[in-house]
């Protein structure tokens, strides 16, 4: 039915809206093609405008890209020769700082020089000393001895002199090398240092001259860029006068094309409203037949507080009933404990009656699924539930939200398997349900 009142008013539609077409282009179309020649005219005038102002952009663009080239490369050579400047003026402050430090190295050489020298002579002596004891035998130094203490000391003299002429030897070795470093370092900084500061102000120099060269490509770019400009101009200021032309053609065809719009519009507004009053007609229909179904539903529930109410207020129908079938997933004879009440997936589970919740739990059979004490011996059964909403040991009320239905467990689909037993033995649960559905 809904599907059928879609296309009824889709075809309505289109037959409102194709009738507007057809008698609008008729009563437009000769005015709008007189315009659309004189606008197709003035545009050929614009293109051809167009196309010299595009050759002139793109020489303008060509001379920019030189003139960005030029300025890049005078960029990146003034960074080059202020970075040269400022390591030329680092290497002349260290060459200063260097001269500075040559003058002290070369009053510390001229100290060393002069301790050496000094260290050099007193070896010297010291060596004509000892060598006139070298060539004495003990038994010569003991008799030239007054005393057995005299040769002791004099033996301990010469042992004492000759260990200290060795250390004396390589102290001197060692100062004259340090010398002879001293010298070469002061040598080779100064060159070396000398050498990059020459080097530097020759690169500095080059680069005065190539600044020369950029600066004059620069200022050429500049001028031809001007000119081009000029021309550009001129182009653009025809261009502009054939544009107003046209925009004022084309104000005139858009005015057409207005009209024709306010009329579609309007035609589409009175088909629009036309097919939003049929919908709400349509859903005010629907949305009735919802409130008879349950207001009917109301009615067919017990008011006797005693009566069990229908577990399913969703259901849609009894899909196996109670008593020997064909079970639909194992495909043999099996006596079926309860009622299947085919319900969409989601909706409500309530309590039949009253009572106390002795299981709430999973099993393999009947998934998800709930049982309530009602007293007397009578119980219930709720399985393939989705989500159970209490646990056990509370007590429910009759018409209470206890789960959500679903297909848990032996299912082929959602719906509510209920049961009913008297002292753990099953009865026909409709026995004790209200009449639900028609």
């Amino acid at each position: 039915m809904k599907k059928r009142y879609i296309i009824i008013i889709l075809t309505l539609t289109a037959v409102i809206l194709s009738s507007f077409i057809v008698g609008g282009s008729r009563a437009f179309s000769s005015s709008l093609d007189d315009i659309q020649n004189q606008i197709g005219s003035a545009g050929d005038k614009k293109e051809d405008i167009a196309a010299k102002i595009g050759e002139v952009n793109d020489k303008i663009a060509a001379k920019q890209r030189e003139l960005e080239e030029s300025t890049r490369k005078y960029t990146e050579m003034l960074i080059e020769k202020q970075q040269n400047t400022d390591e030329l003026q680092k290497q002349l402050d260290d060459l200063e700082e260097l001269y500075d430090s040559i003058a002290e190295l070369s009053e510390t050489i001229d100290d060393t020089q002069k301790q050496y020298d000094e260290a050099l002579d007193l070896f010297f002596r010291r060596a004509a000393i000892t060598s006139r004891y070298s060539n004495y035998s003990p038994l010569k130094l003991f008799t030239e001895s007054r005393s057995i203490f005299t040769y002791s000391d004099l033996t301990r003299l010469v042992s004492n002199m000759l260990s200290c002429d060795e250390k004396e030897m390589e102290r001197l070795a060692m100062m004259k090398k340090d010398l002879e470093n001293k010298r070469a370092m002061v040598e080779v900084t100064t060159v070396d240092l000398q050498a990059a500061i020459r080097e530097k102000e020759a690169i500095i120099e080059k680069l005065k001259n190539d600044q020369e060269i950029l600066e004059d490509d620069i200022l050429a770019s500049r001028k031809a860029i001007e000119r081009l400009e000029s021309e550009e101009d001129k182009l653009s200021a025809e261009g502009d006068r054939i544009a107003e032309e046209i925009r004022a053609l084309q104000h005139e065809y858009e005015a057409i094309l207005e009209r024709q719009r306010k009329e579609r519009e309007e035609a589409e507004r009175r088909a629009r409203e036309e097919a939003e009053r049929r919908a709400r007609e349509e859903a005010e229909r629907k949305a009735q037949e919802e409130r008879d179904k349950e207001q009917q539903q109301q009615q067919q529930q017990p008011s006797d507080p005693n009566a069990m109410v229908f577990p399913a207020p969703q259901g849609i129908r009894i899909t196996s009933p109670y008593g020997w079938r064909l079970h639909p997933v194992y495909k043999i004879q099996k006596f079926h404990n309860g009622i299947d009440i085919g319900s969409y997936q989601g909706t409500d589970i309530v309590a039949a009656l009253s009572g106390t919740v002795v299981r709430a739990e999973w099993n393999d059979s009947y998934g998800w699924f709930i049982e309530i004490y009602h007293g007397d011996g009578l119980t219930t059964r709720y399985g393939h539930c989705s989500k159970l909403l209490i646990k056990a040991g509370e007590y429910v009320e009759r018409g209470q939200k206890i789960a959500l239905v679903g297909s848990t467990g032996v299912s082929t689909g959602p719906h509510l398997h209920f049961e009913v037993r008297v002292n753990g033995e099953t009865r026909d649960p409709m026995d004790y349900l209200p009449k639900y559905f028609n």
